[in-house]
């Protein structure tokens, strides 16, 4: 058990690591479009005489790491609250108050 535990936390953090890494590089990319112009990036993709955009490796710093990190953490309580209020509102009595009506075919709502 200890051990499928460890792995679990193992590719837990993987996955948050890789999700940080991520956001990172989208800050690059998006830096590349802001100066390529939303309007020429087809041109800098496709068939471009240039070859496929190149990046350099972003430098991570920890303070950048730690606002990702708070970002995601965020985002995964934004997640939760809404499985939450879904899961209320499909069990909640009103959430089912006309599943009679529906299933006898006499509700017009």
């Amino acid at each position: 058990m200890h051990f499928c535990l460890g792995w679990l936390i193992f590719f837990a953090c993987a996955d948050f690591f890789g999700a940080l890494r991520a956001r990172v590089y989208d800050d690059e990319v998006r830096k590349w479009v802001s100066g390529v112009g939303v309007d020429s990036i087809g041109k800098k993709l496709v068939n471009s005489r240039e070859g496929p955009p190149t990046f350099e490796q972003p430098k991570m710093t920890i303070e950048k790491l730690l606002e990702y990190g708070n970002m995601l953490v965020q985002e995964q309580e934004n997640v939760k609250r809404v499985q939450l209020a879904d899961k209320y509102l499909s069990e909640a009595s009103l959430g089912e108050a006309n599943q009679d009506s529906i299933d006898r075919g006499t509700f017009y709502g």
